[in-house]
C-alpha cells in the first residue's frame, strides 16, 4: 500500500515538474512572437499573473495526471471502453464547466472590450484544446505502457532465468534421471503394472517440470491442466486410492496461456499440507476457462500433527510470475484460517 502512494505521488511529481518547465517555455516564448506587454494582457500583471500561472500549471498537471495514469494506462491495459469512455467524457464535461466558471465569473465577471470572449469562441476553443491534450496524453500513455512491457519482459525473462539456474543446481543429470526411471518401469511393468504407471507418471510430470518452455514461461492451459490431473492420479496411487478429492472441469476454450506450473504448485501445496482423508472436507480444485477469463480455485483443510516445513516459495513464485504477466488483468486470493486455506487465480484475457 506505502509502495503505490509512493509511487503515485512520484508519478504527480514527475508530470508536475513536466507541466511547469513547458508551462514557463510556452510563455517565454509567446513573450518573444507578440511581446511582454500583449502577453501580460492575456495572462494578467502583478499578482493575477502570479495566480492565473500557478492556477494554469497545477490544473494542467492533475489533468494530464487523470488522463494518463488513470484512464488512458488502463483502458490501453484492459480494453473496458464502456466503463472508462464515459468516465472521460465526464471528466472533459466538469473541466469545461470549471473553466466557464473560473473566466467568466471568477477572472471576468463584468468582461470588457479588450480582454471579452464569448461563450461562444470559449465552447470551440476549450473543445480543440480537449482533442489536443486526450492526443498527448494518448502519446504518453503509450509510451510509458510500452516501457512498462518491455520492463516486464525482461523481468519475466530474468526470472525465468533464474528458475532454469534452479533447476540445473537442484537436479540430478536429467539424462541419469529419466534413464533409471525407465529402467524401472520396465523392471516393474509384469510384477507391478501400478507401480510401473506410477513411475510413467512421475516421469512425465518431471519431464514437464524441466521442459523447455517458451520465452515467457508460459505453456497452454490444456497441457497445464493435463498435468494437474497426473499429479492427482500419482498422489492418488500413492496413498492407495484413498485420496478425498473433489475435481471440477469446464474449459470452453483451447487458447490460453499460463505460467507453467502455476495451477500444479498449488494442486501440489494442497496434497503436501491438506487433511487428504476426510470426507466432509475434501481437498477442491476448481477450473472454469471460458474465452475471456480463467477462474481457478484450490482448497483444502489443514491436517494436523506434524507440519512438513515450507517457505513459501512455490506461491510467492506463482504470484509474481502472474504479476508480471497479467498485471491488473488478474487477481490471486489467498483465504487462511486456523482450519482451512485456499488459492483463487482469476486471469482475465
Amino acid at each position: 500500500m506505502l509502495q503505490t502512494v509512493k509511487k503515485q505521488w512520484k508519478q504527480i511529481l514527475i508530470i508536475l515538474t513536466l507541466y511547469t518547465v513547458w508551462s514557463i517555455a510556452v510563455f517565454l516564448f509567446l513573450v518573444r512572437l507578440q511581446g511582454l506587454d500583449i502577453t501580460l494582457k492575456q495572462f494578467g500583471t502583478g499578482n493575477q499573473l502570479y495566480i492565473n500561472f500557478i492556477h494554469t500549471i497545477i490544473k494542467g498537471a492533475v489533468l494530464y495526471y487523470i488522463l494518463i495514469y488513470h484512464l488512458i494506462i488502463p483502458l490501453i491495459e484492459s480494453r473496458k471502453w464502456k466503463t472508462i469512455i464515459p468516465q472521460g467524457i465526464l471528466l472533459f464535461v466538469l473541466l469545461t464547466v470549471y473553466e466557464y466558471v473560473w473566466n467568466f465569473i471568477i477572472v471576468h465577471p463584468e468582461p470588457t472590450s479588450i480582454d471579452y470572449t464569448s461563450p461562444k469562441v470559449f465552447f470551440i476553443t476549450a473543445a480543440c484544446l480537449d482533442f489536443l491534450i486526450i492526443l498527448i496524453s494518448y502519446f504518453v500513455a503509450t509510451l510509458i505502457t510500452s516501457n512498462e512491457m518491455r520492463k516486464h519482459k525482461e523481468e519475466l525473462e530474468r526470472e525465468k532465468l533464474k528458475a532454469e539456474l534452479s533447476a540445473i543446481k537442484y537436479q540430478i543429470n536429467p539424462h541419469f534421471l529419466f534413464n533409471s526411471l525407465s529402467f524401472i518401469y520396465t523392471k516393474t511393468l509384469k510384477s507391478s503394472p501400478e507401480a510401473a504407471h506410477a513411475v510413467h507418471l512421475l516421469s512425465e510430470i518431471m519431464s514437464y517440470a524441466l521442459d523447455d518452455w517458451d520465452e515467457m514461461g508460459t505453456v497452454p492451459l490444456a497441457q497445464e491442466v493435463e498435468h494437474i490431473k497426473k499429479v492427482i492420479e500419482m498422489n492418488q496411487i500413492r496413498f492407495s486410492h484413498n485420496l478425498k478429492i473433489k475435481y471440477y472441469e469446464d474449459v470452453q476454450t483451447n487458447n490460453a496461456y499460463i505460467p507453467a506450473l502455476a495451477f500444479v504448485t498449488l494442486v501440489e501445496n494442497a496434497f503436501k499440507h491438506g487433511d487428504l482423508n476426510d470426507d466432509k472436507n475434501q481437498v477442491s480444485i476448481e477450473l472454469i476457462a471460458t474465452k475471456s477469463k480463467v477462474y481457478f480455485l484450490v482448497s483444502n483443510k489443514k491436517k494436523t500433527g506434524p507440519k512438513e516445513p515450507s517457505k513459501g516459495i512455490g506461491v510467492n513464485n506463482v504470484q509474481q510470475r502472474l504479476q508480471l504477466m497479467y498485471g491488473i488483468k488478474h487477481s490471486f486470493s489467498i483465504k487462511e484460517d486456523e482450519n482451512y486455506y485456499l488459492n483463487e487465480i482469476i486471469i482475465n484475457l
